[in-house]
C-alpha cells in the first residue's frame, strides 16, 4: 500500500501538533508499506529533526523575523500546492491523507482519501463565523472515504455538527515521544509550565490574569510558555499585571521540552476547547503534574490523571494551580496516575489503527 500524504500542514505549521502527529505516523508505518510527502519547501521543525526519513524537503526560510518573510511563505505554499496538485494527478499511489482542507485535490482525485479530524473549533469560535474554513472542511469531511477521529469527543463532534454516520469515523488516539536521557538542569528555578499557542480559545490571558496575584505574592516563582515570541499584546497585559519580568517565552528542541515539563511544578493546559491535547502525556511521560480545563476532550484524556478548573474562571483555574504547587503528596499522586495513564498512547499503536483505517479505505 502506498500512501500519498499532502502539502497543506507542512506549509504552515513550524510547530504544531498537527505536523507532529502526521511525522510521527509517517515514522512508525510498516515498512511493506510505502508514503510520499508531497512538499518541495518547508521549515517545519519537525521535518527538519527528520532529516534521514524527509531527505527531500528544502527549508528556505530562515527563523526569526525579516521584512518579506510573510510574502515569501504565500510563495513557497503556492509552489508546494502546484507540486501537490500534480503528483496527485499521476495517481501513483493507493490512498491520499491530507494534512488539512483545502478542497483544491478534489477536482482531480481519482482515488480514494481520509481525513484525520483533530478538532471542530471552526464551528464553536466565533472568529471562524465567515471564515472560508467552515465551508472547506465540511466539503472535504463529507466527501472522505473514511475519517479519523482524535478523540471520542472530536467524533461526537463530527457527527452532531456535520451529521456523518459514526460508522464511518474510526477514534485514533495521537501516542507521544518517550524522554530521552538529560541532565535535567533547570536554570529557571520555580515556574509553572504553559506550552503551544496562546491566542483565540487558547485562553491563554485569562490564565495569565488568573496566576498574576500568585507571581505577584511569590517572586521567585516564574511563568515558562513554550511557543512563539511573546507579542504586543501579552506585553502589554504582563506590564498591567505587573508580571513582565516573571514571564518568558522559549522556542525549545524536544530534549528541552521534557527538561522543561520534568523540572515545572505544574504544566496548564487553561484551553476553551481541545480536540486531544497532545502536551498533556508529553506532561504525563516526564513526570509533569497537570492541571486542564474542564472542557472538550481534555477530561477524555487525561481521566483522573489532572486537577481540573473552569476555565472561565480565574478563582477556579488558580485554585487547581495552587492545590497541585504547594502540596507535594497530592503532587506525586497526580503523576503517579499519569504515569499510568500513559498505557493507553503510543505511536506505534496509532500507527496500527491507522494502517487498519487505511485498509478499510481502500475496501
Amino acid at each position: 500500500m502506498k500512501i500519498l500524504y499532502d502539502h497543506q500542514m507542512f506549509s504552515i505549521q513550524k510547530y504544531g501538533g498537527v505536523t507532529k502527529y502526521f511525522c510521527e505516523l509517517i515514522k512508525n508505518i510498516p515498512s511493506e508499506d510505502e508514503f510520499q510527502l508531497s512538499v518541495i519547501f518547508s521549515y517545519n521543525h519537525y521535518l527538519r529533526e527528520d532529516s534521514e526519513i524527509f531527505k527531500k524537503i528544502n527549508v528556505p526560510i530562515p527563523d526569526g523575523q525579516f521584512k518579506g518573510k510573510g510574502f515569501l511563505k504565500k510563495v513557497l505554499y503556492l509552489i508546494n500546492q502546484s507540486y501537490s496538485s500534480r503528483i496527485i494527478s499521476l495517481n501513483n499511489y493507493d490512498l491520499l491523507h491530507p494534512t488539512f482542507y483545502d478542497t483544491y485535490f478534489l477536482g482531480s482525485l481519482k482515488k480514494p482519501y481520509i481525513i484525520t479530524v483533530h478538532d471542530l473549533i471552526a464551528f464553536k469560535d466565533n472568529f471562524y463565523k465567515h471564515s472560508s474554513l467552515r465551508t472547506q472542511m465540511k466539503k472535504v469531511i463529507k466527501n472522505a472515504t473514511r475519517i479519523i477521529s482524535i478523540s471520542e469527543n472530536t467524533k461526537k463532534d463530527i457527527v452532531d455538527i456535520l451529521n456523518i454516520h459514526p460508522e464511518k469515523i474510526d477514534v485514533i488516539y495521537h501516542g507521544y515521544n518517550k524522554p530521552k536521557a538529560n541532565n535535567n538542569i533547570n536554570p529557571y528555578g520555580r515556574y509553572i509550565l504553559y506550552v503551544g499557542r496562546r491566542g483565540g480559545y487558547k485562553n491563554f490571558i485569562t490564565f495569565a490574569k488568573a496566576i498574576s496575584g500568585l507571581l505577584n505574592k511569590e517572586s521567585a516563582l516564574k511563568l515558562i510558555c513554550v511557543g512563539e515570541p511573546f507579542n504586543k499584546e501579552e506585553i502589554s497585559d504582563f506590564k498591567l499585571l505587573n508580571i513582565s519580568r516573571q514571564t518568558i517565552a522559549l522556542t525549545v528542541t524536544e530534549n528541552l521540552l521534557n527538561s522543561l515539563y520534568s523540572n515545572a511544578l505544574v504544566f496548564v493546559f487553561p484551553s476553551l476547547y481541545e480536540g486531544f491535547g497532545m502536551p498533556i502525556i508529553e506532561a504525563f511521560a516526564n513526570n509533569c503534574p497537570v492541571c486542564l480545563s474542564n472542557t472538550g476532550s481534555l477530561p477524555e484524556i487525561a481521566e483522573d490523571a489532572a486537577v481540573y478548573f473552569d476555565p472561565y474562571d480565574k478563582e477556579s483555574i488558580l485554585n487547581a494551580i495552587e492545590r497541585v504547587i504547594y502540596n507535594n503528596n497530592f503532587s506525586q499522586e497526580i503523576i503517579k496516575r499519569g504515569k499510568a495513564r500513559l498505557t493507553y498512547f503510543s505511536w506505534e499503536k496509532t500507527a496500527e489503527q491507522t494502517i487498519n483505517s487505511y485498509k478499510k479505505t481502500l475496501v
